[in-house]
């Protein structure tokens, strides 16, 4: 990269400082309010100010080098993303609802001095921490390679939506993948909107004429036609009702919008990342345009018209857009816009391959109790003493929803206990029973028996590979 234009994003900057802001990250998620879940808050019922983060977690996570692209997965970005998502949920007042002592006392708490002090000396370095590898080695000033970045982003997006259609479909899963859909997309839109407001309140899009600057439209997909269908999936919850259930690169679009949005020193990069976000939620329509005569629309092709007709709208107002940064700001400016637009199509990647793989293995449940008996053939034939961790826990233990940073079965010995990925999924299993949970995959449990004895096996990653199905099964 130009030695006049340094990372977006660099851990390397937090090298002496790592040990103590660490200690800092621990203290912060040991605050009451983000204490562990229990049976009852798999769904928070609008309750905005508590939000379950698994603090036990930290005590085992080093924060010693910057996630990249190949370890996104794992529980380090995504307890990261949790972490980064309070902090800047606590720099937006939502005042209590109903107005009792309670509400109240949980509001003071969400946003005291201390949690927005505490917040503030982690929140740089966990954004360094969780977005390094987003950024590029040379972003580009050629006008022609920008937009054409834009539009492939588009294409990109919009394919995983029609994918991600058929599939749900073809597995009689339309309702509950829609659900898991809406969530990351629809509830989390006001976040993503309330960043790109601040940063215009602060004069990041000064700059530009009114027409020009960066907005996630509410034209389409249409907020009150996605209202609809959220009350048909179930999605009818206050705002961060399913926070269980957010994937960490959901969260994490939403942090990227907010760590550019509070440092002037990136409002054109923002204005590349902005205009990325829009693409996202355009492409967003794809799906919707697909599946809209199921939740009653007589006409889903003329949402995919409208959508095509907000798609060339965007790339012209993108195209008129970096006119006004190269007038105003020069090559510079371009490679700024450049360097914001790389680093949110880097995100983009990953939060399509990563929803992708959390609905492939929703949808296909059954495929994944089959071949954890399958699994456990081998590892009895061949690997007695493969890696494994116990627990036994007593009725009504939750677990709050997690990552693993490798592959595992949940193999019961003893007791019940019932397992989900997505709101209102339920698998039961009993002893005897076991499932297999890939790497990266969002999920959580609760006991349902006086006691329960588990076991968790750790796959190696050729075992997986190696399954003559797991395409099939797993990555569809």
């Amino acid at each position: 990269m130009s030695s006049r234009l340094p990372k977006l994003f660099s851990f390397e900057q937090h090298t002496e400082t790592r040990v103590e802001t660490r200690e800092r990250i621990i203290e912060y998620a040991a605050l009451p309010q983000y204490r562990s879940a229990v049976v009852d808050e798999l769904v928070l019922k609008g309750d905005f100010y508590r939000r379950p983060l698994r603090p036990e977690d930290l005590e085992f996570l080093p924060f010693g080098k910057p996630v990249r692209r190949n370890t996104y997965r794992r529980l380090p970005f995504f307890a990261a993303q949790r972490i980064l998502f309070c902090i800047n949920d606590t720099r937006t007042a939502v005042l209590p609802v109903p107005a009792t002592a309670e509400k109240f006392a949980a509001f003071d708490a969400f946003y005291s001095e201390k949690v927005q002090v505490l917040g503030t000396s982690i929140q740089g370095f966990l954004e360094d921490f969780s977005f390094d590898f987003t950024s590029v080695d040379e972003p580009t000033a050629d006008k022609a390679e920008i937009i054409a970045q834009l539009d492939g982003l588009l294409r990109d997006e919009g394919a995983l939506w029609g994918k991600l259609a058929r599939m749900i479909r073809s597995r009689n899963y339309l309702i509950d993948g829609m659900r898991c859909s809406l969530i990351q997309m629809w509830s989390l839109l006001d976040t993503k909107r309330v960043a790109l407001t601040r940063a215009a309140a602060s004069g990041y899009f000064s700059w530009l004429p009114e027409e020009l600057r960066p907005e996630l439209s509410s034209e389409f997909p249409g907020d009150a036609l996605l209202g609809d269908i959220a009350r048909q999936c179930g999605v009818d919850g206050a705002a961060h009702s399913y926070w269980q259930f957010y994937l960490s690169t959901s969260l994490g679009s939403c942090n990227f919008l907010n760590a550019l949005a509070r440092r002037p020193d990136r409002a054109l990069d923002l204005s590349g990342a902005a205009f990325a976000a829009s693409a996202q939620w355009i492409a967003f329509g794809c799906l919707i345009g697909q599946v809209a005569g199921d939740f009653g629309y007589d006409d889903p092709k003329a949402l995919s018209d409208l959508s095509d007709v907000t798609t060339v709208e965007l790339v012209s107002r993108f195209e008129k857009m970096l006119t006004q940064v190269e007038e105003k700001f020069g090559t510079e400016g371009l490679l700024r816009v450049s360097r914001g637009l790389s680093a949110a199509v880097r995100l983009a990647e990953c939060a399509r391959d990563n929803l992708h793989d959390q609905l492939a293995w929703l949808s296909s449940a059954e495929e994944h109790l089959r071949l954890a008996h399958v699994i456990t053939e081998r590892i009895n034939a061949e690997c007695p003493d493969i890696d494994r961790e116990t627990f036994v826990e007593p009725r009504d233990m939750c677990s709050t929803t997690h990552v693993h940073s490798d592959h595992r079965l949940v193999t019961v010995e003893s007791g019940n206990m019932v397992f989900w990925g997505n709101p209102f999924m339920e698998v039961r299993l009993a002893p005897g029973d076991m499932i297999l949970i890939p790497e990266g995959r969002l999920h959580g449990s609760s006991i349902e028996s006086d006691e329960c004895v588990y076991h968790q096996p750790i796959i190696p990653d050729e075992w997986i590979t190696s399954l003559s199905n797991w395409a099939r099964g797993a990555n569809i």
